[in-house]
Order: structure tokens, then C-alpha cells, then sequence
């Protein structure tokens, strides 16, 4: 979990280099957004079945949480090609709903309905098999 961890990280970083997003760096965000997703729906799986302590999960939830962050507040604020402004601003807002849903599992570690409840969302909008 670690090493997805360090992925994702190295991931959002080379993708949040401060440049003009362009087509290529736009579909980097959009696979970054994803693993983010994913990996939130396997912690947040995990919560909803009590397999996992209520210290890992909090600070899991909140290193995931502050990726989407940086990510989202990136998206907003880089120049864009001319034509993908939209596209741009709409992967900024998927990655601030990801960064809000991540802040709820890292406030509540323990419950597991919510935790469910997450669950479906992160898989569904990170397209997770």
C-alpha cells in the first residue's frame, strides 16, 4: 500500500509540474484522479469492513486528501491550452470533490457506513474494477 502510495505521489507531482496543461498533461491529471479514487475505494472498503485500524485509515485518508488538494487547487490555477480550459476546470472539480469525500473518511475513521457509502462513490468515479 506504501509503494501505491509513493506512485501516486511521484504520479501527481511529475503531473502538477507548474507548465501549461496541455492534452498529454491533462490525461496524466485524469489517470492521477483516478488512482486517487481507487485507492480511496480500497481504503474505504477496507473501513467498512473493519479490517484496518482507525490510525491508518485516518492518515491514509488524509496523504490521499492532500494529493486530490494539491492536484485540484493545481488544476485551477495552471494555463491551459486554448480549448481545454473546460476540460481542465472540470478534472480541477473532480479532484476537489475527491479531496472533500477524502476529508470525510479522514474526520470519521470508523464508521463504516460511510465508509460503504464512499466506497461506491470512489469506485464509481474512479472507474475501479
Amino acid at each position: 500500500m506504501r509503494c501505491a502510495l509513493l506512485l501516486a505521489a511521484a504520479v501527481v507531482a511529475a503531473g502538477c509540474n507548474g507548465g501549461t496543461v496541455d492534452r498529454h498533461a491533462l490525461t496524466n491529471d485524469a489517470a492521477t484522479i483516478d488512482s486517487i479514487n481507487c485507492e480511496a475505494w480500497l481504503l474505504s472498503r477496507e473501513v467498512a469492513r473493519s479490517r484496518v485500524t482507525t490510525y491508518y485509515a485516518r492518515e491514509q485518508a488524509e496523504e490521499l486528501q492532500i494529493q486530490a488538494a494539491n492536484l485540484a487547487d493545481a488544476l485551477r490555477h495552471r494555463r491551459t491550452v486554448a480549448g481545454l480550459e473546460r476540460h481542465v476546470r472540470a478534472r480541477a472539480h473532480d479532484a476537489a470533490t475527491l479531496s472533500s469525500r477524502l476529508g470525510r473518511l479522514h474526520e470519521h475513521p470508523t464508521d463504516r457506513h460511510a465508509a460503504r457509502a464512499l466506497a461506491d462513490r470512489f469506485k464509481q468515479a474512479g472507474s475501479c474494477s
